[in-house]
């Protein structure tokens, strides 16, 4: 019985295939390993108004993103989510003037850290009345 050993372009062929599936894999396993970027937490909010106790903190976010906020003195707070992917949120709070107010944006499964932010009146991210929180 004779024995015939292929040595042609069969054999070429599937080692380019081997080849490949092997460069795929470590292209996927690399990709995996890569950092990605965290979330960046909230910036501080342009504008921060008081009427009767209930603060209304408005700022930007990334577009699509839940922005909690929550009043560190009292635990209480509220959640904005911008689902018309404006990128700005509105929360209002109610709190008294000077506590902190700590804020987190969140997006699919990533969470940002905190920014806070000392409540007081502000206009275009100036606070109208700097003295009144200080120590």
């Amino acid at each position: 019985m004779r024995k015939s050993w292929q040595i042609g372009p069969g054999r070429r062929a599937s080692a380019w295939v081997a080849r490949g599936l092997a460069a795929s894999f470590f292209v996927l396993v690399a990709g995996c390993l890569s950092p990605t970027l965290p979330l960046p937490p909230p910036e501080e909010p342009g504008s921060i108004s008081n009427v009767e106790g209930e603060w209304t903190i408005v700022g930007t976010c990334i577009e699509g993103a839940e922005v909690v906020g929550y009043n560190e003195a009292t635990g209480r707070g509220a959640v904005y989510m911008d689902r018309d992917g404006t990128g700005v949120y509105t929360l209002t709070i109610e709190a008294v003037e000077c506590d902190t107010l700590v804020l987190k944006q969140l997006l699919g499964d990533e969470a940002s850290d905190e920014t806070r932010v000392v409540l007081t009146e502000t206009v275009d991210g100036v606070a109208q009345n700097p003295s009144t929180c200080s120590p």
